[in-house]
């Protein structure tokens, strides 16, 4: 599963919490229905258009290290 498809499945399963159809959430971001149902199926998406789905449900998209232990070193919270 690409890592497209995971974000889409988590900012759709949260516009469903929030009572949106995905129709509506496409809609919201200024995308089509359609564009929403392509990006599902081929797992790739312009960072724009995922940007602005996640905006849409109130995410942020951020990149993060993939060393946590670095992350509290660097933030000096290791031993908080």
């Amino acid at each position: 599963m690409s890592i497209v498809t995971k974000l889409l499945n988590e900012i759709i399963e949260l516009s469903k919490k929030k009572g949106m159809k995905q129709k509506d959430l496409a809609a919201k971001a200024g995308l089509s229905a359609e564009t929403l149902s392509r990006a599902k199926k081929s797992g790739d998406m312009h960072i724009s258009s995922l940007v602005r789905l996640a905006e849409t449900v109130g995410l942020t998209l951020q990149l993060t290290t993939d060393n946590p232990v670095m992350d509290k070193i660097s933030s000096g919270t290791l031993f908080d």
